[in-house]
């Protein structure tokens, strides 16, 4: 078994451990959507469910409520555009604001999503809800262990199959 520096690095590396555990994450969760045939990008969730939830929201509503800066919401909106997701019309009292919103196939992409949603949801609460460690580190170092003994996609996607 290989060393991992990160870990051997402590707190000092925490920054980059989870970097590393929230790509891991990511493509397993791309690996569930390739899987089920969904064509969605993990990192479109926060928009798209924000959205969802929202009905309708401007770009600095978004980058408000999820705290994330507007450039990267713009980037965001533009994909969901381009996938035909969202719809974005121009405000009636302020024509410079973009009113955000679903479209019928974003409704329709949501529907797909949020079963999905639910065991995803579901199988990481397993992971982070484990009494056995102490510190944050621990935690970590748990997640990063069990996703590589059982792939976290598999498992979903059986337990999403059944």
């Amino acid at each position: 078994m290989t060393q991992d520096s990160l870990s051997h690095f402590e707190e000092l590396a925490l920054g980059s451990r989870l970097k590393r555990l929230s790509d891991s994450l990511m493509k397993e969760v791309a690996k569930v959507y390739t899987s089920l045939a969904i064509d969605f990008d993990p990192y479109h969730m926060p928009i798209f469910k924000l959205i969802s939830e929202q009905k309708e929201l401007t770009i600095g509503e978004i980058s408000n409520l999820l705290k994330v800066t507007q450039p990267a919401v713009t980037q965001y909106i533009k994909a969901l555009e381009r996938k035909q997701l969202i719809l974005c019309s121009i405000g009636k009292i302020d024509k410079r604001k973009k009113k955000i919103s679903l479209s019928p196939l974003g409704e329709k992409m949501l529907q797909k999503l949020n079963p999905i949603w639910k065991v995803i949801d579901a199988e990481l609460k397993i992971l982070t809800h484990n009494s056995v460690n102490k510190s944050l580190l621990e935690h970590i170092t748990f997640i990063e262990k069990e996703t590589a003994q059982v792939s976290l996609s598999s498992t979903i996607v059986s337990k999403i199959n059944r």
